[in-house]
């Protein structure tokens, strides 16, 4: 199941993806549609469907970490998407730019670092194969610096060296806080494609801090949706790849991973509590590059769909 953020005039909407050819399913509405074919009063029928589906993904995984509801109305609108039930007040076109951050509003983002070689095994040099992986790091990533999968990257004046790296994150389901490596895939409700860009030289300016120089706005893009865990059967076993004007740059897979997901996840959550929605980035696989104004951005992650955007100045 795929659900994306449909930016509307009454605000973000969650919406069902790929049911319908250029079209997204709206959650809420089908849910209603839904419970009045079986007879519901539509009064009734929207009451249930606010304490029900929630708006936003974080709301919606706290109320019901299986998505048990939603998979109803995912199901009921699969077996109903050509059948007329689901009137044009149930649907949205899926215009690129329409699309906002497909995990809404967490409130955590936590990018893991160094968590894929260097370089390729070819090129390492002999012996280096018996040195100890490197240790789990990573960093805080602010909420400001989401952006839909169609948004533009902005580049800050302050900065030259705007490094883009496309990574899987991990959507968090429930509220999960001493994971072990045995139990942690539990916690995971699914996947989204994130876009972790940061800037080098303001980490640089900032004795090589992070916070600034990986919180600009647009430096988090995400999406085009969050895909429930069933549909990645193996996150070890993705590929990734992203090009920059066209030009593959990266081309690597999740499992050249020094570290799994579950053993992130355990690592993470000995010192963080993390709740419905939270985000983990899982790091990112060799040979990003640095992009420029007028330059585009392309990403994918196998499974979870593209992201494509324009780098403009942000001035």
């Amino acid at each position: 199941m795929k659900i994306a953020t449909r930016r509307t005039p009454f605000g973000d909407r969650l919406c069902f993806a790929e049911v319908i050819p250029h079209q997204l399913i709206d959650v809420q509405a089908a849910f209603v549609r839904r419970l009045e074919t079986l007879g519901v009063h539509r009064d009734d029928a929207l009451a249930r469907s606010r304490l029900d589906v929630p708006g936003d993904l974080p709301a919606l995984l706290q109320a019901d970490p299986e998505l048990t509801a939603v998979r109803a109305v995912f199901e009921w609108a699969v077996d109903h998407a050509d059948t007329g039930e689901l009137h044009e007040d149930c649907l949205w076109s899926d215009e690129a730019g329409r699309l906002g951050p497909a995990v809404g509003r967490p409130q955590t983002i936590w990018c893991v670092q160094v968590n894929y070689p260097r370089r390729r095994p070819e090129d390492e040099p002999p012996g280096s194969q018996d040195k100890p992986k490197p240790a789990l790091r990573g960093f805080l990533k602010a909420i400001g610096s989401l952006a839909g999968p169609h948004d533009e990257l902005r580049c800050p004046v302050i900065s030259e060296r705007v490094d883009p790296e496309v990574e899987l994150a991990v959507v968090i389901g429930r509220r999960s806080r001493r994971l072990t490596p045995e139990n942690a895939m539990r916690a995971v409700a699914g996947y989204v494609g994130f876009c972790d860009t940061g800037s080098r030289d303001v980490s640089e300016l900032d004795s090589n801090r992070l916070d600034r120089a990986q919180g600009f706005d647009t430096y988090g893009i995400t999406g085009p949706w969050f895909v429930t865990a069933d549909e990645i059967p193996d996150p070890h076993d993705v590929r990734i790849r992203s090009w920059i004007n066209g030009e593959l740059r990266q081309d690597g897979s999740t499992a050249e991973m020094f570290h799994s997901v579950p053993e992130q996840l355990a690592w993470l959550t000995a010192a963080l509590t993390l709740v419905p929605g939270d985000v983990l980035s899982t790091g990112t696989p060799l040979r990003h590059g640095l992009v420029r104004p007028g330059d585009v951005l392309r990403g994918e992650v196998e499974g979870l769909g593209v992201i494509e955007n324009k780098v403009v100045l942000d001035d």
